[in-house]
């Protein structure tokens, strides 16, 4: 039996799931696969808003009706009682999802702290009357925690993994162990001893040559911060002489989903492009031959259509909406062409990207994982830039040694 069978078994027979495994190695592409099967059994949540719209459903919070969660030192018990008596259509909406739900995928675990998932627990197990794990609801986890950790103010992380919920779901681990996204060998031994900070000599030789003094310019760069990013994509594109196009998304729907799609999706709100402009698609079209992370240079602008060549290809693209929830007809749209300057982007948004080769620079990044993220989007070593050899790897002890004992 492969580990995917495995997988598919497990789920099957009714069992508390996590999927894991190192960048590139089909989660996604797994879960993709199962939810297609049985759409109706699934409801389809993430820690993030943007890893909710990347996985095509909504965040753990909205679906709920927990809105933001207990505040610090708040007991479960106060703030459940809080959001009964809540009069908000949101949050009855979130408990009646609660009691009607069979199986839910949380994907992007890593982000999503123990206390949320313990509160979670509580919730599903009063709302449905049930007082065993998640009041019986069958979880899917899905995500890495050796990549971004969840938000911390104080520098301890609230690994989801050391909740009391986790550990009372009894939740089988499925270690996918296959990269898909690289082939090299080398390059992909180098990515796995970085992702658990353990690097030998030949890994650590092999990444410190793909340091790059002088980086062609048309590289996408993958910075650690917002302003970093503006900065370098402003720069370029104002080193084109000619005027730019501005494009204005067509938004509709409650002004509060509105706001979301415009905080959490990869296309901006105002996108400013000139001809000869490094580009990104920003979704996945089969009808129009573009896949998201692709890069590409534009070479037309018109009103309802944009001209991008990528990969010898001329690429006809066309506005694209985005809806804050395909099943509800009222609910809020984003269109605007499914594109954004691809001079530079923040590691948190390339999460879910493969590219072809990319500049990397890390040297602000403090978080656990986050490095190992940037560098594991790259398909290919050759395709690989370093600014600078790292002053230090970045990991948690404490998710290293969770895969350790999860073998």
């Amino acid at each position: 039996m492969t580990i995917e069978d495995q997988f598919d078994s497990l789920v099957a027979a009714g069992e508390n799931v996590f999927l894991t495994g190192a960048g590139g190695t089909g989660k996604t592409t797994l879960t993709r696969r199962m939810i297609a099967r049985d759409p109706d059994r699934f409801a389809v949540t993430a820690s993030t808003g943007i890893a909710a719209l990347n996985a095509g459903g909504s965040t753990l919070h909205r679906w709920s009706g927990m809105m933001l969660g207990p505040r610090d030192g708040e007991s479960d018990e106060h703030y459940l009682t809080d959001l009964i008596n809540d009069p908000r259509r949101s949050v009855r909406a979130g408990f009646d999802r609660i009691c009607a739900c069979r199986t839910l995928v949380i994907d992007e675990i890593s982000m999503l702290n123990g206390r949320t998932l313990d509160f979670l627990d509580f919730m599903c197990r009063k709302l449905r009357r049930n007082d065993i794990p998640f009041g019986g609801i069958q979880i899917i986890v899905v995500g890495d925690h050796c990549q971004l950790p969840p938000v911390t103010k104080n520098g301890h992380y609230d690994w989801s993994f050391q909740s009391k919920a986790w550990k009372e779901a009894q939740i089988k681990v499925v270690h996918l162990t296959e990269v898909k996204r690289q082939n090299d060998v080398e390059f992909v031994r180098a990515l796995s001893e970085f992702r658990l900070g353990v690097m030998g000599a030949a890994s650590a030789n092999l990444l410190r040559s793909r340091i790059a003094r002088f980086p062609d310019a048309n590289l996408t760069r993958i910075f650690s911060h917002n302003a970093m990013v503006d900065k370098w994509n402003d720069y370029r594109l104002g080193e084109i002489e000619s005027e730019p196009t501005v494009f204005d998304a067509e938004l509709s729907g409650p002004e509060s989903q509105q706001q979301f799609l415009i905080k959490n999706l990869s296309a901006p709100r105002q996108l400013v492009l000139k001809k000869s402009a490094r580009v990104m698609f920003v979704v996945n079209s089969t009808e129009g031959g573009y896949v998201n992370g692709q890069t590409g240079v534009v070479t037309d602008l018109g009103s309802r259509r944009i001209l991008v060549e990528s990969n010898g290809r001329l690429i006809s693209v066309d506005p694209f909406k985005w809806t804050f929830d395909s099943k509800d007809k009222t609910s809020a749209t984003f269109t605007q062409f499914p594109l954004r300057l691809a001079s530079a982007i923040t590691i948190h948004r390339s999460q879910s990207l493969t590219l072809d080769s990319a500049y990397i620079d890390v040297r602000a990044a403090r978080e656990p994982g986050q490095a190992y993220v940037a560098l594991s989007r790259v398909r290919t070593l050759s395709g690989l830039h370093l600014k600078s050899w790292f002053s230090g790897i970045y990991v948690s002890n404490a998710a290293v040694a969770f895969y350790l004992h999860s073998k």
